[in-house]
């Protein structure tokens, strides 16, 4: 299971947030593999997974934006009933808790992309070997 890393973004519940930072990662060539888009009383929070961290830093950097960062798991499962309670089985078999976890399939495609956010990246991917992917 490779893992990736996440940026967590707090910006103002207000239409364009997530249009401005998609298009400024866009414009430094950085690849948005998955988000989740939040809003919270205060504000939104924005979790991207993108192809190259070290850009995204400079990018979040340079638009002065507050930013935290966490290693997740990145898992391809089957299009199929009960792939992901097979996945969760296992991890909660292993005392491993999802803290959260979002995906997304494009219709016709064969394969679900989710992000599983658990606390121990090491022992949930130790706990997922063998699952059918």
């Amino acid at each position: 299971m490779p893992k990736a890393r996440q940026f967590s973004v707090r910006v103002a519940n207000k239409p364009g947030e997530l249009a401005r930072l998609a298009t400024a990662l866009g414009q430094a060539g950085v690849n948005i593999r998955a988000y989740l888009a939040c809003e919270t009383k205060e504000a939104s929070l924005i979790h991207f997974v993108v192809d190259s961290p070290a850009k995204a830093k400079r990018v979040f950097d340079r638009l002065a934006t507050e930013y935290a960062e966490k290693d997740v798991l990145l898992l391809e499962l089957p299009d199929r009933p009960g792939a992901l309670g097979e996945a969760a089985e296992r991890l909660a078999r292993a005392g491993i808790n999802i803290d959260y976890a979002y995906g997304s399939f494009a219709p016709g495609a064969r394969r679900v992309s989710d992000v599983l956010v658990v606390a121990d990246v090491a022992a949930a991917t130790k706990a997922l070997r063998g699952l059918k992917t």
